[in-house]
């Protein structure tokens, strides 16, 4: 892209999670947005892929509703995502929020935060899935 290039694919997703920036002159910068955002926010119109593939066809009802008014699609069904039903799944779903009251710390490298309550109850639930 620095050497004129005529023609540039970006791969991604402009809603999504965004860069980390710890920097107040960075952010000021315009550095607190990913590169596909900016453009997007300058008229570049992004294309996006309407059908997904990845996820249980249950999971894509939060992102579809929350960021792209209910649009996405489901190129699966639910058979081909099984689901371990052992895990006491909610409502037979394999998706749930859980409220913990944990305590948020800084890191030791100072430049994020840890909660180790959340961090012990994701060990548990991945170790019995």
């Amino acid at each position: 892209m620095i050497k004129s290039a005529k023609q540039v694919i970006l791969v991604g997703d402009h809603l999504q999670l965004g860069p980390v920036v710890i920097c107040r002159d960075t952010a000021k910068a315009g550095l607190n947005k990913c590169l596909f955002e900016r453009l997007v926010m300058i008229g570049h119109r992004p294309i996006r892929l309407q059908v997904q593939y990845r996820m249980h066809p249950s999971l894509t009802y939060f992102p579809s509703n929350t960021f792209y008014d209910g649009t996405l699609q489901n190129g699966i069904t639910e058979a081909d995502r099984r689901i371990n039903r052992e895990f006491p799944w909610p409502n037979g779903k394999p998706s749930f929020f859980l409220n913990l009251y944990g305590t948020e710390e800084l890191s030791a490298s100072g430049t994020s935060y840890l909660n180790r309550t959340e961090a012990s109850a994701v060990d548990k639930i991945v170790f019995y899935l």
